[in-house]
């Protein structure tokens, strides 16, 4: 049985270096892509995933077809999913959302990949359970899901419309620094106050902020099961 979401408001200060996000056409461009590099964009179909959470419940985008999805990439390593987290802001953004009349979907993804996954899933598990909240963390150990959407920091949020299109991505909010704590205005909830509406998202994209996503190295193997670098020094290959 998929957990219920339920929040408790913390709080914490964090002091961090970011660059202010900008909505696009503003200087907030989208990021120059690899054009050999199919990832999701506004207004295409959001890329289908199928991954575990950390309870070890599988979550497809199918399954959620009909309903907005809300994908925020995170990391319990990071001082901005922290702060967001611990300050009471992103709770009270599931809050909201969830008051809304219109079927939403929150998730987030943790990509990380310079960790062990065990690892990951037990700090991360553990940040939420201190939290008091009961949302599904996808595990995307290899970043296949990750590179697919883009995803560049944690926070990177998604907002995916009940036909499965990607309908805004980047900032979670105009706040990177926090001083709003959990009163600051959310992109994602006001994207889709947009949709409730059947308007048009816009801005659909603002450059978003946060630590950047540690993927995995090594063709996307993880770091408990990567191979192991050659010893080099004293004693390395039978060297005294």
């Amino acid at each position: 049985m998929k957990q219920i979401f339920t929040t408790t408001l913390l709080t914490a200060t964090i002091v961090a270096t970011t660059v202010i996000a900008q909505p696009a056409g503003m200087g907030g461009k989208p990021p120059k892509r690899d054009k050999d590099k199919v990832v999701a964009e506004v207004g295409e179909p959001a890329p289908a995933f199928e991954l575990e959470d950390q309870w070890g419940n599988t979550h497809t985008l199918k399954e959620y077809e009909g309903k907005i999805v809300v994908l925020e990439w995170f990391s319990d390593n990071c001082p901005y999913c922290k702060r967001t987290w611990q300050s009471g802001l992103i709770p009270k953004m599931i809050d909201q959302l969830g008051k809304m009349d219109i079927d939403v979907i929150y998730l987030t993804v943790n990509s990380t990949g310079n960790r062990p996954k065990d690892e990951i899933i037990t700090t991360s598990t553990k940040f939420f359970e201190d939290l008091k909240v009961g949302t599904p963390m996808l595990i995307d150990s290899d970043g296949k899901v990750g590179h697919a959407y883009g995803a560049k920091t944690t926070p990177h949020v998604f907002v995916i419309d009940a036909e499965g299109v990607l309908a805004y991505h980047g900032a979670l909010s105009g706040d990177p620094r926090g001083k709003e704590g959990a009163d600051a205005k959310t992109h994602v909830v006001r994207a889709v106050a947009q949709l409730q509406a059947e308007e048009k998202v816009k801005p659909h994209y603002i450059k978003p902020w946060g630590c950047a996503v540690k993927y995995a190295k090594n063709g996307g193997k993880t770091k408990e099961n990567g191979p192991k670098k050659p010893r080099r020094g004293p004693g390395a290959m039978g060297m005294p």
